[in-house]
Order: structure tokens, then C-alpha cells, then sequence
């Protein structure tokens, strides 16, 4: 039997943990102002998809466009940079959360996304394709093709909403990664997958992938473009971020970037 005072601490115990909880559960993004203060920016990223975001085998550290385009970013702000690297669906959680101050991910802009973030100028974009293997019978010409197929998907990607809206899609699964995703298109466990081309393109030659192709007929619905973003109502990180952005674009800065990971041709204007 628990006494007054057993109680009484018990009591006190959960008034703390639920004190503390709620605590947590209040975010405040930090401003500008605080972020040069305290001389750091939080950058969440993705190392699921190079050459948007990886990490370089030979120096085990965060490489790729987007992570080049954050450095731009924390220079122009005058502070250091701690990245945090997060699997693709996660990216969105970080930010909402307060655990990263900017996200630098290749993380496609869309009306759904910028109810809860605050997306910068966009950067580059592109459209979606599909991967099949190489002895596959199947004519994907565009998204109503998919139809009666077995698709899968980046889980928490664009491509997951495109497909899902397909009538008669036979079945979308859903994978954490290309790698995966690419595996499964090769073993034949899935009819084919929509993807991001650039990110596919560059892992199947870096990682000397075979068995699979890019399907060249394939006509994308819509182009799709990468920002930055921020927490929702945090304005003065936002304009601090595009104003960066517009620097970088005007003298070649973002450009030079994409050209050299070969996707100089998908700059947004």
C-alpha cells in the first residue's frame, strides 16, 4: 500500500515529468539575431541521396550539392555550421521540431510542405522518371502507365503522392533509399520504381550499378524545385537565407555548384 508521503513524491515525480514534457513540446525557432550570437547554424540534411546529399567514402564526411549550398549559406551569415543527417523522411520532423535551424536538403517544394515549413527561393528542379530492369517488357510512357504495376517509392518523396493518385496502381511500396530501391527494381520483387533521375543517374554510375536503366520515354508530369527551409514564422533567418540565395545566384556561386555535380542545366531562374 503506497503511504501519504510515497504519494505524495509520486505525485510530485509526475507533475515534473508532465511539466517537462510539455516544455519540450513548445519549439521557438531561433532568429537570426540569436543564431549570430551564438555563432552556429543547425543544418539538417540527407545522405540518401547523392549528388544532392551523401556521405564521401573517401573522407567519411557530408558531401554534395546541397550541403556545398548550406556552407554558401552559414558563410554569408558569418557563422559555423553543424550539420545533422537525418534519413529523407525525417527531414521535415527535424525543422518543425526546433532540432535544426535551416534545412538543406533535396527536399522538393510543394503547397502541402509550406504549410509547415517556410521554403526559400528555389534553387534547382526537375521532374520525375522511372527506373525498370533492363528486360523489363513494360512501356512507361507517363504517370497513367504505372497503372496495374507494382511502383515503389522514396518513402515521404513527392513521387509517393504521384503515384498514389494513379487509378489501378496494383501496389506502392515505399523504401528509405535508392540503393534499396534499385535493388528491388533489378530482383524483379517490383515492376518499377518513380524516382528522382539526377539522384539515380549518379548512383548507378557511382556505384557501377547494372541491371537497371532510366526510361527515356518517360514524360514527367511537372518540375519540381528544391529550397531551403525554415521553421514556420521565422522571417528573419528566411530573408537572411534569400538574400544569401539571390548573392550566390547573381554571381555564379550556385551555379558553379550545380555544374559541377552535372546538373548545371536544372538551375532555377
Amino acid at each position: 500500500m503506497m503511504t501519504k508521503s510515497i504519494r505524495g513524491a509520486f505525485t510530485r515525480a509526475v507533475l515534473a515529468v508532465s511539466l517537462l514534457t510539455a516544455l519540450a513540446s513548445v519549439t521557438k525557432a531561433a532568429s537570426l539575431e540569436e543564431l549570430k550570437a551564438q555563432g552556429t547554424i543547425k543544418i539538417v540534411t540527407t545522405a540518401s541521396s547523392p549528388p544532392h546529399g551523401f556521405v564521401d567514402p573517401r573522407t567519411s564526411k557530408l558531401s554534395g550539392i546541397m550541403v556545398e549550398v548550406a556552407d554558401l549559406i552559414a558563410k554569408d551569415l558569418n557563422t559555423k555550421v553543424e550539420f545533422t543527417e537525418v534519413p529523407f523522411g525525417g527531414l521535415i520532423g527535424t525543422i518543425t521540431s526546433g532540432r535544426a535551424d535551416l534545412m538543406s536538403a533535396p527536399l522538393f517544394v510543394t503547397p502541402e510542405r509550406a504549410t509547415v515549413l517556410d521554403f526559400s527561393d528555389p534553387i534547382y528542379g526537375w521532374g520525375e522518371g522511372v527506373v525498370v530492369r533492363d528486360d523489363s517488357k513494360k512501356s512507361f510512357t507517363d504517370l497513367h502507365s504505372l497503372s496495374g504495376n507494382t511502383i515503389g517509392v522514396l518513402t515521404g518523396s513527392v513521387q509517393l503522392k504521384s503515384v498514389q493518385n494513379v487509378p489501378g496502381i496494383k501496389e506502392v511500396r515505399t523504401y528509405p533509399d535508392y540503393v534499396t530501391i534499385l535493388a528491388e527494381v533489378r530482383s524483379g520483387r517490383i515492376d518499377g520504381a518513380l524516382i528522382d533521375p539526377p539522384s539515380v543517374a549518379y548512383q548507378m554510375k557511382d556505384r557501377g550499378i547494372t541491371g537497371v536503366h532510366v526510361v527515356k520515354d518517360f514524360k514527367p508530369e511537372k518540375t519540381f524545385y528544391v529550397a531551403l527551409a525554415v521553421m514556420k514564422g521565422n522571417k528573419s533567418l528566411l530573408d537572411a537565407v534569400n538574400a544569401s540565395v539571390a548573392k550566390n545566384k547573381a554571381n555564379g556561386e550556385i551555379g558553379k555548384i550545380l555544374a559541377r555535380w552535372g546538373v548545371g542545366d536544372l538551375a532555377a531562374k
